[in-house]
């Protein structure tokens, strides 16, 4: 009987506890990632301006990654990681024309030190025309 009562009290306290630590794990949080790579391949606001340029007929040039070094670790839960900048173009006039179109497009992604993952944080377009 001391056994059964014992069985059930452990059960009892173990669902309690699961109970009690299922909401915290399920905190919704931004989308999270493995590395800065994923965050440019992945990240939402990224992807919707990418898909609207190759829509308007902007090609990718070329993408820069710049992270940031810091001397010490920043004491706040969430920091400027890196940030990348990706050139797009567009040839206005036709083939032979000099025309073009640029937009540079700038992600800014951040570090969160609780969970150990990137974040996609602002993203800015600047558009260029260029005679």
């Amino acid at each position: 009987m001391k056994n059964a009562l014992l069985v059930t009290l452990l059960s009892l306290a173990s669902t309690t506890a699961i109970a009690a630590v299922a909401p915290a794990e399920h905190t919704p949080v931004r989308a999270g990632y493995a590395s800065v790579d994923e965050v440019i391949e992945y990240g939402r606001q990224y992807q919707e301006i990418k898909a609207q340029l190759l829509e308007s007929g902007y090609r990718l040039q070329g993408c820069n990654q710049h992270v940031i070094n810091y001397f010490v670790q920043p004491a706040s839960p969430v920091y400027f990681y890196a940030q990348t900048e990706c050139t797009y173009s567009r040839s206005v006039g036709g083939d032979y024309s000099l025309e073009t179109d640029y937009a540079m497009v700038k992600i800014d992604v951040d570090y969160h030190q609780f969970n150990q993952l990137f974040h996609e944080g602002a993203v800015n377009v600047n558009y260029v025309t260029v005679y």
